[in-house]
């Protein structure tokens, strides 16, 4: 189960006319500095993808709109403008990620990752599809994705029960 905000077609639609009016570069200022402050263990984690993939700037602005679009949907739930509405990745909820994939390998996290992305929050999953289908390496950005959703999922339900 995921305790993730559902992003709606007006949210993405938000997000890349942000996009395009502000600049990529402007708006990933923004949202690295955010994730600076207050998800650094996933920053890394994209930014590693990113890397990973080829053409990180471009990647990481992928990264980012998918990350904001959460937060944005996140903070109105709450009734604040803060991107820090999302729960915070611990580096216990990274080695759990990992051991996953070294579990059951990194194309079967994968397909399931994006399986649950696309039950739970299609608008989300499309906005990762859109943007990972006008890249090279289609998988390598569609496991970033996976991944970055499938560590907010795990943290928010390890939040969760913290609270019980």
């Amino acid at each position: 189960m995921s305790f993730l905000p559902h992003v709606s077609a007006l949210t993405r639609e938000r997000i890349a006319r942000e996009f395009d009016d502000l600049g990529p570069d402007a708006c990933m200022m923004e949202i690295v500095d955010a994730m600076r402050r207050d998800n650094p263990e996933l920053l890394e984690m994209a930014q590693k993808c990113a890397e990973d993939v080829g053409e990180a700037p471009r990647v990481m602005a992928g990264f980012g709109m998918f990350y904001k679009a959460l937060a944005f949907e996140a903070a109105v739930a709450l009734g604040h403008q803060t991107m820090s509405a999302l729960p915070r990745v611990a580096p216990e909820t990274r080695e759990k990620i990992v051991r996953e994939i070294d579990e059951h390998g990194a194309e079967a996290f994968t397909v399931r990752s994006l399986d649950n992305l696309e039950r739970t929050n299609p608008e989300l999953m499309q906005m990762a599809h859109q943007f990972g289908a006008r890249h090279a390496d289609y998988l390598g950005v569609m496991q970033g994705f996976a991944l970055m959703h499938r560590s907010l999922v795990v943290q928010s339900g390890a939040d969760k029960s913290k609270l019980h």
